[in-house]
């Protein structure tokens, strides 16, 4: 079986199809992180709804972070410390410096991911963190909120640079591979560089690849790539499920 570390399940057009599938193809849980105060909402539905299948994550994605006005902001803000203890981590939070080119704009996002990654310490909860064009900052980011808190972190889709990777994994930082390693030799030999003890599957559904969108029963591709072309064949499915697991297993 297999948890999938990070989706988007409310951006799915046939949610239940996709849980039938998800399942019958392998996947017990899926991490279904949020990015704003719409989706937080369609989350905790879905957690409702497929409980023994939905792992909530509630958060501000760092995009959003930059559009909100105040009023808009302390609401999803004050929504996600209300709830936190509903979910099993706190995400998709992070920095964002595609769309944040000022430095004001970087400050918001810094500012905000402070904030919930203080809900996350106060609740005890792991967190989700995205790191575009942000990738050291994000990474030093992580490294301090594992220091202070001792909780798990996880950088979605980081695996994009030898160097950054060898620090993660001295940290004891968890990173997700994707369906990128599906598609591309360079993403695949990238993600062997994670530590096995610290590497999670995930599909960011429903982002696509390849032209296709991507679906939570992809996870098990990917999971399937990594574990039969891992070096000296030492990863396993059942150190991904039980990778998974520490990450999600709250203190």
């Amino acid at each position: 079986m297999f948890i999938d570390s990070h989706c988007h399940l409310y951006s799915l057009s046939n949610i239940e199809d996709a849980i039938l599938h998800a399942r019958d193809a392998g996947v017990a849980k899926v991490v279904v992180v949020s990015e704003d105060l719409q989706t937080m909402e369609q989350t905790l539905k879905l957690r409702d709804d497929f409980p023994e299948f939905v792992l909530p994550s509630l958060g501000i994605h760092p995009v959003n972070v930059l559009y909100m006005s105040n009023s808009e902001w302390e609401r999803a803000f004050s929504f996600l410390r209300l709830h936190a203890n509903e979910c099993s981590c706190i995400g998709e939070i992070g920095l964002d410096y595609k769309y944040a080119t000022t430095e004001k704009e970087k400050e918001k996002q810094r500012a905000a991911l402070h904030g919930q990654m203080e809900v996350a310490a106060e609740n005890h909860l792991p967190i989700n963190l995205h790191s575009r064009r942000a990738l050291r900052q994000t990474m030093q980011e992580a490294v301090a909120f594992h220091k202070d808190t001792g909780l798990p972190t996880l950088l979605h889709w980081f695996a994009h640079s030898l160097k950054l990777l060898t620090r993660t994994n001295e940290e004891g930082i968890f990173v997700s591979a994707g369906p990128s390693i599906l598609f591309s030799e360079d993403a695949l030999s990238l993600a062997f560089a994670i530590d096995i003890q610290l590497i999670l599957v995930e599909t960011d559904a429903p982002v696509p690849f390849n032209g296709r969108p991507s679906y939570p029963a992809w996870v098990v591709e990917v999971a399937e790539k990594l574990v039969s072309h891992y070096p000296e064949k030492k990863l396993s499915k059942e150190k991904l499920l039980d990778n998974a697991q520490r990450y999600l297993k709250k203190p």
